[in-house]
Parts: C-alpha cells; structure tokens; sequence
C-alpha cells in the first residue's frame, strides 16, 4: 500500500493511528501537568551542525502518569529529530508538527519531574523557534479527547551556544555596546534637513509659509476625478476631524485637484500649497491625482489651538517603478478581512499599488471556490487529526481545535467578504493580484481534493471523483519539501490537476467581475518543488517514455507552467510566478532560464539572491523578462530584524531590518550586498566576478520590486504590523525613488543618506502611526548602552524617542526613570527600553557591569 492511498484512506496514518493503546492515561488530570523547554545548544561536528533540546515534566496532582494512552502534541521549526534520551520519544510527524510519546516503563509520580532530551538536526536560535501549541492527547472513558497546556514555560536563551549557529556565524549578537554603535551613526537634523514624508518626494521645494484648512474645507474637481475627492473627503474627516465637501465640477476650492495633460507619466503628479490660494494639486489621470492625495494627507499638520495646516511647498514628484509590491501570505496563518483593509491603506499612504495576495499552501487554503467547498472546509481549517478527521493537522501553533475562532490556523475569506477587499483595494489604486501555488506548497489542496474524491467514491460517482484529484495513487516519490513535507506537490502529469486549475481560475476570475474590477494577473507560485518529486510516479514515468526532449523529472515542473500560463493567456491575462518555474534544470543540478516565456506576458518573481544567485534577477532581465526584484537579503519582511533571540522571525537567509530594506540599489545590488547569510564579508572581486551585471535592455527589464510577508512566526495583526513597520518605509522609498542618489558614492554618502531617511522616520512616520487608525504596532528597538568615562550613556534608533530605565535589575515601565543625558555609573545593572508617545514598550537591553 503506497503512501497517498494510506493518507486518502485514513487521513495521515501516522497521525491517526499515534497514541492509542489497549490502556488508558486513567484519572490522571493533564491540566495539573506543567511543562518546560530549554534549548541546551547547538553543536557543530564534522562540519554539520544539530542541537539538542530539554523537556522537563512536573507533575502538579494527585496521580500518577504512566506509559499508556496519552502523547503530546505541538508545533516548532521543522527539523528531523535524530535522537532520543530516557523513557520518551520524540519525533517529527511532517511539516512542524511534533509528538512526544512515552516508552515503556515511563512513570511519573506526584510532585516528580522528569527530563528528557532530543537532538535535531540543523540550529536553532530563536525564542519563536521554540515549541508553540501544545496540547496532550489521551482516551478517556473510550473518547478521544485534548487538553491545551497552560503551564507552559520556555526557558530564555541566553548562552552563545544558544543563539551562535556554528563557528561560521559571524553575526554579532546585538548587545548593549553593539546597539550604542549602530545608533551612534545618526544624528539629529533640523526639520529642514529630512524629508517631508515618505517616499521621499522627487522634489521638493518648502515655502515660507502655512495654508490653514478652514472649519469647512471644499475640494473642488472635475467629474473624472471625483472618487479621488471623495476620498480625501474621507480621510480628512477620519483622521483629523476636518469637515470637507467635495465640489465636483466646482472651481477655486481650498484644495482643487485638476487633469493636467502635460503630465504624462500615469502616477506623476505636482502639488503647490500656497497661504493665500490653497492647494492644488495637478495630473495626466487618476492615479497620480490619488498619489498627490497621499502627499497632501502626508503634510497636514496640528496648528495653533484646534485647527490644520499645510506648509507652504512646491512639489514635482513621479514613482520609479511601475509595479511597487507588497506580497502577504494568510495561507500559514490567517489574517482577517479588517486587518487585509487595514494594510491596504497602508499600503496606500506608502504609495504602494500591488499585493501580492498568497492565499494557497500546504498549511491553508483561505478562498471560497465555487463548486468545490471541501477547499475550505478541510482546507481552512486545523486541528488534531483523527480517522475521519475533516481538516489539516495543526501547524504553527494553531492548536487541536478545527473550530477555535481565535486560533490562527483556522479561516478563509467568502466571496462576499474577497469582493469587498478587491473593491477597498481598487479605490486606492491597488491591484489585488491572487496566487494559487502549484505543483509544489499545495497539500491543503491535496488533502481537500483527497476527501472530495473519498466523498464521491462513495457515492458510486468514479468519474466526477477522478476530476479534480491531483495525486498518481501509485506515486512512490520519496522527497522532503523545504518545509518537511513529503506529500505536498501534485501531480503535473495528470490531466485532472489542470482541470482543477482552470476550474479555480475562471472561479476567481469571476469573483473579480462581479467586484467591478479587471483582474490583470494571475500568480501562479511555483517554488521550491522538491527535487526527487515525481520520481517514483508510473504516471510520470510513461510521459517522461513518451517526452524523451524533457530529459528529467525536475523539469516537469517547467511543462506544467507552460500549459497552465496558456491558460491564463487565454483569459487575457499576465502571469506572474516565482523564478523556479521559468528555469531549467540539467542533469547536473545547475539551472539556466528557460527562453520559452519570454514576450509571452510571463513575470518571475525573483527571490533567491543568497548562495550564489546574487544575479539570477539580473541573467532573466538580460534574457528579456520583466522581472520583479524580490529579493529575500532586502525585502523579506518575515526574516528577523537582528540575532537577538527574543526578536521573532525566521534567519534562513540571514536577517533584514530597515536598513537592509533602505539600501538596496535596484541597478547595482553587490553594491551593497556586503556580507553573507552567516554575517561573512563578502571580496566583491572575488565573489561577484563571474556574476552577470545589467545591460542597458536589462536594465528597462526591472519593472519593480516587492516586498514579502511570510506568515510562519506571525500570529494576527499586531504581529503583522510588527514584522512591517518600519521596515516597510525602507522598502517604500526604494520602490518610488528608485536608484538612490548615493550610489556609486563612498559609505559616508550612503550613511548621510541612512541618517536623513531615519530622521524622517522617527520624527514624521512613526508620529503619524501613534494616531493614524487607532494606532499601529511598529517595531520599538531596544536601546544601547555605553560605559564612558565613567558615565553611562544611552541612545535610540528613533531620534528623539523616550528611554526609561531601571538600576535595580527591575523591568522598566512607563513610570521609570527618564534618560535625559549622560549619568554617573555606580556599579549597577541597568535594564532600558524605548517607549511611544502611548506608552508602549519595546525590548529591554540589559546592561551588566564588565559587558
């Protein structure tokens, strides 16, 4: 029996058949079972590193707990265990999920605690890193039954083997003296010095005085830009207040917006504030019109006692890039509709205007398609896994519960509720482009498509069951996909699996019809399909007979994209999809691209700039794509901000932070591509010699960048905004500006450029976040702190933000002491955070005397 008929019949088998026994745990109450974690280090032998790990057991109650009938349960970055110690086992079940199981002689007694440990292969070193979700699972009384854990604690990391992932890694662990010395490049400007808002402007000319909005402000507009007035109407009112009333076809308001046909580029625009005759802004259309909007929205500010003003200024301005991104995955975890609209205005005050909207994966399928509700009802859906179970097996956290509304593995959008999105969307000049990820990242799919055909069988329909099944029954493939599954890629040469992808795209290109908005681009995903993936396929093995010119599995992947971006030229529509699918794979394992797409409307996405492949966007622009730079060492959102083990997010490629985001150099990348994943100094000469550098045609061929939210650490929307902003400025400015002005330039040009960008930041951005919607959730860095001259010194990231501190090793708070300069050192430990204007805190650097 191969393995897709034991998980289309009994669901994961592993899984369903995990922890019952002939006994039972008894009266033993998991909810007095408290538990912890502690990572005890990574260690790197023969130069391959693994870590071992720690749970320790107490338990609380009156009974004891032996070896029959329960396991735990949980989430954790996938890793493969490679070792066990003492009476329990763990092992990884695919993906992140993990079970503990007990062995044989287990025994735990009332007021005893037990150890046992576990080695992994590969590092750790993050706190989010850790166990998330955990639950028992036990029968009880011939029911199957869960119990989340409560008492759950996971021990701080703390030690350099702790946070150190081999003796390779030379990134710096961002301590007190560390933060002191980043911080210490910037310095205060004057308001005349940084930038009115961001993206910076192309022009910008400040005048001497200020318009004041009156009580009742008219915005007058031709009929064609009526909706762009409307909706400064709104925002006016919404976040300051001001009273104001459209005058559509009306003449010599306080603010007019007018049709301008000497400005020809579509999102260009110009705006003039005068004291005397207001404001005006000027474009060819209503884009640049809506942009113009934003800079005005940008530059209001409080006056004297209740009212607004406008500086008086001067400003030409147009956007570099055609296709400014914002890419969101909701798959892994879901986030809802009012958070999606929220981050659509974002998106809009930033002058973004695509979103890359990443709604398939193995961990979730989050769109209502018609005729094929199984892809929410399973795939929308985790919990813990039984014969008959009707949903995905819990990931990131999501906890046993199918139905917990609060969990984040469980949701999707309805039709109703994508259509209003598309429509919020489109009034800001955003196109909400979908993505369905195939062949690889599609287990939700699999899965839901498995029980669909489970369903049908049954009702003795083989032929409407067979429609939409994406797996060869037969398939033997052995392979692990980058996120540790080995049953999540469907099968591209089966027919059915393109029946069902024209079936979800005419679904969806409909949605969008009855949303009143074209639908320009289809995404198509693409990556990182696993490389021994239909090997063992008789199904794939016949075609391969028959298609002698395809050479290798590995380039089925590259027939698949061909037939389905046919299907979406059909439809009058562009495809988008990630460099993988335009690439072709030898024998040897090295790729080259692939010429068949080129002026067939066909857009790689291209993020792998690590290992290598700092010019693969380069050699496909060169080829004649128009690519997207997306390039995970600048603009993946998800990576963590620094090494700090308490700072959440993923490290694979290293980490980002807005710095990282601000000084990406669209036309020349080695320029400041300076070090590598591991925090090693790249030799220019030497390491990018061979790499290709932009032609003059490859050049035109960059029409934009993105930027990516992956959504495996993130849990709701405060967390969203905290992985976004201000990371998200960074990344807006390059999108719009382009070629920054200091390129080519020596590092004292860049930092000049660096210190008047984050004067921006924290003196106008951040400000405006503190209000804006209630507020948003953005980074607050922890301090530095120095030991000079016997004094101790301490700064920010954010010019002019509060630091408060403690000198007795208590935790800060908003009622502690104020920096307001240099003070005498008298041999204490120092603990110090960053606070906003609301009181919130971010990370405390805990300063020891001797660090």
């Amino acid at each position: 029996m191969n393995k897709h008929r034991i998980f289309r019949l009994a669901g994961l088998l592993l899984l369903a058949l995990s922890v019952w026994g002939c006994r039972t745990a008894g009266d033993f109450s998991f909810e007095q079972l408290a538990v912890s974690w502690e990572l005890d280090g990574n260690v790197t032998q023969d130069q391959k590193t693994t870590h071992t790990a720690t749970f320790r057991f107490t338990n609380q109650g009156e009974h004891r707990l032996g070896d029959k009938g329960w396991a735990l349960y949980w989430n954790q970055a996938p890793r493969m265990v490679t070792g066990n110690e003492g009476k329990l086992r763990v092992e990884n079940l695919g993906g992140d999920f993990y079970r503990l199981t007990p062995l044989e002689g287990f025994s735990l007694k009332p007021g005893q605690t037990v150890e046992m440990s576990y080695t992994s292969d590969s590092w750790l070193i993050k706190e989010s890193d850790g166990p998330r979700g955990l639950f028992f699972a036990q029968q009880r009384g011939g029911q199957d039954t869960t119990v989340v854990v409560k008492d759950f604690s996971l021990q701080p990391f703390t030690r350099p083997e702790q946070y150190d992932r081999s003796p390779a890694d030379q990134v710096p662990l961002p301590d007190a003296e560390w933060l002191f010395t980043q911080n210490q490049r910037l310095r205060s400007l004057s308001s005349t010095q940084y930038d009115p808002f961001l993206p910076a402007p192309a022009s910008w000319k400040p005048g001497l005085g200020e318009f004041v909005l009156p009580e009742k402000t008219s915005i007058s507009c031709p009929a064609a830009l009526a909706d762009e007035a409307r909706y400064l109407a709104n925002e006016l009112y919404s976040r300051f207040g001001i009273a104001a009333f459209p005058q559509i076809n009306g003449q010599g308001g306080d603010i007019h917006l007018a049709v301008n046909s000497d400005i020809t580029e579509p999102e260009a625009y110009r705006l003039s504030v005068d004291r005397d005759k207001g404001v005006v802004v000027e474009a060819g259309g209503d884009a640049g019109i809506f942009y113009g909007v934003q800079s005005v929205l940008s530059l209001v500010k409080k006056a004297n006692g209740a009212r607004y003003e406008l500086p008086d200024c001067e400003i030409e301005d147009q956007p570099a890039f055609a296709y400014r991104g914002l890419h969101i995955d909701v798959s892994r975890n879901f986030q809802s509709k009012e958070t999606m609209l929220r981050m659509i205005d974002l998106m809009a005050q930033y002058k973004l205007n695509k979103l890359l909207f990443y709604l398939t994966e193995d961990e979730g399928w989050r769109l209502e398609i018609r005729g094929l509700p199984e892809l929410t009802e399973v795939g929308a859906r985790r919990g813990f896994l039984h014969r008959d179970s009707l949903y995905l097996q819990p990931a990131y956290g999501s906890g046993p519960d199918p139905d917990d509304p609060e969990s984040h593995g469980n949701g999707y959008y309805s039709r109703e509720a994508y259509i209003e999105m598309i429509r919020y969307a489109r009034e800001r000049h955003i196109d909400i482009i979908p993505m369905v990820n195939l062949p690889g990242h599609a287990r939700a799919a699999i899965r839901a498509m498995e029980l669909r055909y489970d369903r049908l069988m049954a009702e003795g329909k083989p032929e409407e069951a067979a429609r939409y099944r994406l797996i060869d029954p037969a398939d033997t493939s052995r392979y692990l996909s980058a996120q540790g599954y080995f049953d999540n890629t469907a099968c591209v040469c089966q027919e059915q699996v393109y029946h069902f992808f024209e079936w979800v795209l005419d679904d969806i290109i409909a949605i969008y019809r009855e949303a009143g908005a074209p639908l320009r681009m289809m995404h198509t995903g693409g990556d990182e399909v696993p490389a021994t993936a239909f090997t063992g396929s008789p199904v794939c093995q016949a075609f391969l007979a028959q298609h002698p010119e395809i050479q290798n599995t590995r380039n089925l992947q590259a027939l698949f994209f061909g037939r389905i971006n046919e299907l979406i030229r059909a439809r009058g529509l562009e495809t988008g999809a990630w460099e993988e699918a335009v690439m072709l794979f030898e024998d040897d394992g090295s790729w080259k691209p692939n010429p068949a797409y080129v002026d067939k409307q066909v857009y790689p996405y291209i993020w792998n700039s690590v290992w290598g492949n700092q010019d693969l966007g380069y050699r496909l622009a060169n080829e004649g794509y128009p690519v997207i730079l997306s390039n995970v060492s600048n603009f993946y959102f998800d990576l963590a901000y620094t090494k700090d083990p308490r700072e959440p997010g993923l490290y694979w490629a290293g980490f980002v932070d807005t710095e990282d985001a601000y000084s990406f150099v669209p036309y020349n990348l080695y320029e400041t591509t300076r070090v590598d994943d591991m925090g090693r100094p790249y030799k220019p000469e030497v390491d990018f010699a061979g790499m290709q550098r932009l032609t003059e045609a490859g050049r035109e061929n960059i029409v934009g960048l993105q930027a990516q939210l992956w959504s495996e650490t993130i849990k709701g929307r405060g967390m969203l905004e905290y992985y976004t902003l201000p990371k998200l400025f960074g990344f807006a400015q390059r999108a719009w500006q382009g070629q920054p002005d200091w390129s080519g330039q020596d590092e004292e040009a860049r930092l000049a450029g660096w210190n008047r960008f984050m004067n921006t930041v924290a003196r106008v951005e951040l400000p405006r976040l503190d209000s804006w919607k209630g507020g948003f959730n953005y980074r607050l860095p922890p301090p530095g702190v120095r030991l000079e001259d016997g004094k101790i010194k301490m700064n920010s990231a954010y010019i002019g933000y509060t630091i408060r501190f403690t000198t007795d090793g208590s935790e800060p708070d908003s009622q502690s002491r104020r920096y307001t300069g240099p003070f005498t050192y008298t041999g204490v430990q120092i603990k110090a955070a960053c606070f906003d204007e609301r009181g919130r805190m971010g990370l405390v650097t805990d300063w020891k005397p001797g660090e």
